[in-house]
């Protein structure tokens, strides 16, 4: 998963989206958390990104100007629908609304959005939309006890050699490990997409507490027939299944996501995650693969 310096319209389109911006698999992609919602999952303060994410990208651009642009953000539920219908105003296919996760106070909701457009009218399209989100702060304020950051670092670094990670990031205690599968080469809208949108593997841990456990947490890119393997191995470690589901349409091939959480220490977590990813394929999978 390479990360290259953003050119100019990538960052002007992150600047539009007070996102930052980068390259991932040779798309740019705008992230940032939105901060102002301080969720608690199984008992665990969960700010990392893998819980309350905004992440936009877009790719494949015409003669035209218009490329493939894709967006998600976490929402409260009663966002939802003012959000959903200011999308809608300014023609970008809503393409799912649903948990990512279970046992979380308050209840998280996550949109995911796509259109083929010129991606600053895109961006500045979302941005209008996005005024209708509160910027309130969202939930309490106490932190879990956690280890130092010099032992997070540690334990994050082998977290992310364990899961074969491509990047990985340490910060407010939190660690999250980012890879594509990119064996996987779907089509979006009729076109090629390597949006890390599109093919993420993505694992956190984070409000790590004295006894080394954390709340871990994971969601990957999955094919139709892989889902109930998967599911068998995850529930073989007493790893729960949080939700799986599309969060795209119009792909090809069909692309379901599957999420799942355990307070665990993190690299047994990260050794029962990467035993049961063993059941994924590895052959390269594409648009005209059947």
């Amino acid at each position: 998963m390479n990360n290259i310096r953003p050119d100019d319209l990538c960052e002007k389109f992150a600047e539009i989206l007070g996102a930052a911006p980068s390259i991932i698999n040779g798309v740019c992609t705008a992230t940032r958390s939105r901060t102002n919602i301080h969720p608690v999952v199984l008992g665990r303060r969960a700010d990392s990104f893998m819980f309350v994410p905004q992440a936009f990208s877009f790719e494949n651009l015409d003669e035209n100007g218009k490329a493939l642009c894709l967006g998600e953000t976490v929402l409260l539920q009663e966002e939802a629908n003012p959000f959903m219908a200011r999308l809608r105003e300014e023609g970008i296919i809503v393409t799912a609304l649903h948990n990512h996760w279970l046992f979380e106070n308050p209840r998280l909701m996550y949109m995911h959005f796509e259109s083929l457009d010129e991606p600053l009218s895109f961006a500045r399209k979302v941005r209008s939309a996005l005024k209708v989100l509160t910027t309130r702060n969202i939930g309490g304020s106490r932190r879990n006890q956690r280890t130092s950051d010099r032992r997070g670092e540690e334990l994050c670094e082998e977290f992310n050699r364990v899961l074969d990670g491509s990047m990985h990031t340490f910060e407010g205690g939190a660690c999250i490990v980012m890879k594509s599968r990119t064996n996987i080469m779907p089509r979006v809208l009729g076109r090629r997409g390597t949006s890390f949108l599109l093919i993420p593997q993505m694992f956190a841990f984070e409000s790590l507490s004295s006894d080394g456990r954390a709340l871990c947490s994971g969601e990957t890119v999955i094919l139709q027939e892989e889902i109930n393997p998967f599911i068998d191995e995850l529930l073989k470690h007493d790893i729960i299944v949080t939700g799986f589901h599309n969060h795209w349409l119009f792909e090809d091939p069909r692309l379901m996501y599957i999420h799942f959480v355990k307070i665990e220490k993190p690299i047994r977590f990260a050794k029962e995650v990467k035993d049961a990813l063993e059941v994924l394929t590895t052959k390269k999978v594409s648009f005209d693969t059947k």
